[in-house]
């Protein structure tokens, strides 16, 4: 399953510049990759692992902020399609899985 964070934040005031930054900062260190300006997506294993992240980002959501949560199968997000200009490009791959002993 990928999970994908959509986001609009106001960006006018310092304050509010510094809560994008925080927003921005957290869902990366959370292990989201960007895809595109403000829509991010990670891999996660299963869905209910997606309901955790619904309720951190929740948490974090600054203030006027408008978030977008959208979870779509592995199948799903590979038939995506990426254009820049005239060219398609590849989408990101599933990463593979650590094997702890």
């Amino acid at each position: 399953m990928w999970l994908m964070v959509m986001f609009d934040l106001p960006t006018i005031t310092k304050e509010e510049k510094r809560e994008y930054t925080r927003f921005r900062k957290y869902i990366i260190s959370e292990g989201f990759i960007q895809l595109q300006y403000s829509v991010y997506a990670k891999f996660l294993s299963c869905r209910e692992n997606s309901k955790k992240y619904y309720r951190y980002i929740q948490e974090v959501v600054p203030p006027g902020g408008h978030v977008r949560l959208l979870m779509v199968t592995d199948k799903q997000f590979g038939e995506m399609v990426s254009l820049y200009g005239k060219r398609i490009e590849e989408v990101e791959c599933e990463p593979e899985q650590l094997l702890l002993f």
